[in-house]
């Protein structure tokens, strides 16, 4: 799991004053490519191996409002492996609380660029993201 700080902007909010529903999906975003590139899965391993990841379902569920001035602790965990895709979860909670702020789990597949089809989850992906291969929960 890795957990991703990112500072709530004026930006981000609408016009009654708390993070508006799609900017969310934005900062869950930001914390997974932070994620994907510490683990090396970043542009120079998409280019290599022609891939490009698509979110092919998204369940997201509002806790708590969240505005500017906060700091967002944005956490990523694999939730399962398939043959073909990963699901993640995410949760944002208030830096420094356990307060839920939002909550999501979605599902990610990598497109072959040549074909646009979903790849096999195989040695490329398990040698910098080794809990794919040892997920416990049932195949995706």
């Amino acid at each position: 799991m890795s957990v991703t700080r990112i500072k709530v902007r004026g930006y981000h909010e609408d016009r009654f004053g708390h993070v508006n529903n799609a900017r969310y999906l934005e900062l869950l975003e930001e914390a997974r490519w932070a994620d994907f590139e510490a683990r090396g899965v970043d542009v120079d391993f998409l280019k290599k191996h022609s891939l490009f990841p698509v979110v092919v379902h998204l369940a997201i569920t509002y806790r708590r409002p969240a505005s500017a001035g906060d700091t967002l602790a944005i956490s990523v965990d694999v939730v399962r492996a398939g043959r073909r895709k990963i699901v993640l979860g995410q949760t944002a909670t208030f830096d420094g609380s356990d307060d839920v702020c939002v909550e999501a789990e979605l599902t990610v597949v990598f497109l072959d660029e040549a074909t646009g089809r979903p790849v096999p989850l195989d040695d490329r992906f398990f040698r910098v993201w080794p809990e794919l291969r040892s997920s416990d929960a049932p195949p995706a």
